[in-house]
């Protein structure tokens, strides 16, 4: 079989831009004044000279036109650099393959199984954890949750859907992201979007990545 390799993402080049001149006049830049001036010309040799025609309303619409084009020129040359910076996204997100990091969810589900955490901005001694089944509680218990990231205890837990509370004195703590830990089997782009398979199958967004390292 032979040999793949990655291709550099320095190597590819960007879009090139359209650049305009520096007398550039947006709406006639592509007529010159002698198309203007056969055009007019022609115009005067079949008006009627007791009506005669206005020529701005061609000025109008010949500026209409080149505003549309201009528009269109700028279209495709943002989707070639959209599709530019997925290409070097992508191929720079292939050394991901294979790692494990922490994804943000709302809920823990053992139904997929997985080792769920707390992601702490900082120490908080004698808290609550509550595991919840809609306003019922399945499991309850008290920990100190240090700054970083605290594995969740799941252990005795029936097969469902659950969601976490975390209590200090009995008050809700703000600030603690709940994540699933992931391994990155691919990657790819769906509709112009870097998306991460997951070895459960599940894709997901980078946006939902918030911690990488030793857990």
């Amino acid at each position: 079989m032979a040999e793949l390799k990655a291709t550099n993402p320095y190597d590819i080049k960007p879009p090139e831009p359209k650049v305009l001149p520096k007398n550039y006049t947006q709406g006639v830049d592509n007529l010159s004044s002698e198309d203007f001036l056969k055009i007019y010309m022609e115009t005067l040799k079949y008006q009627d000279p007791f009506q005669p025609q206005d020529l701005s309303k061609m000025l109008e619409d010949m500026t209409r036109l080149n505003q549309i084009r201009y528009m269109n020129d700028m279209k495709n040359f943002m989707e070639s650099l959209k599709g530019w910076f997925n290409q070097i996204t992508l191929l720079s997100s292939l050394s991901l393959i294979g790692k494990e990091f922490v994804f943000s969810t709302d809920k823990i589900d053992t139904l997929k199984g997985g080792q769920y955490y707390l992601l702490s901005s900082e120490d908080i001694k004698g808290a609550t954890i509550r595991i919840m089944d809609g306003n019922d509680v399945i499991k309850e218990y008290q920990v100190d949750i240090n700054k970083g990231l605290n594995p969740i205890e799941l252990r005795d837990l029936p097969k469902g859907q659950f969601s976490v509370q975390i209590l200090k004195n009995g008050m809700p703590v703000d600030g603690l992201n709940l994540g699933v830990m992931g391994k990155i089997k691919s990657v790819s782009v769906s509709g112009g979007e870097l998306l991460f398979e997951l070895e459960n199958g599940e894709l997901v967004s980078p946006s939902r990545l918030i911690y990488a390292g030793g857990t």
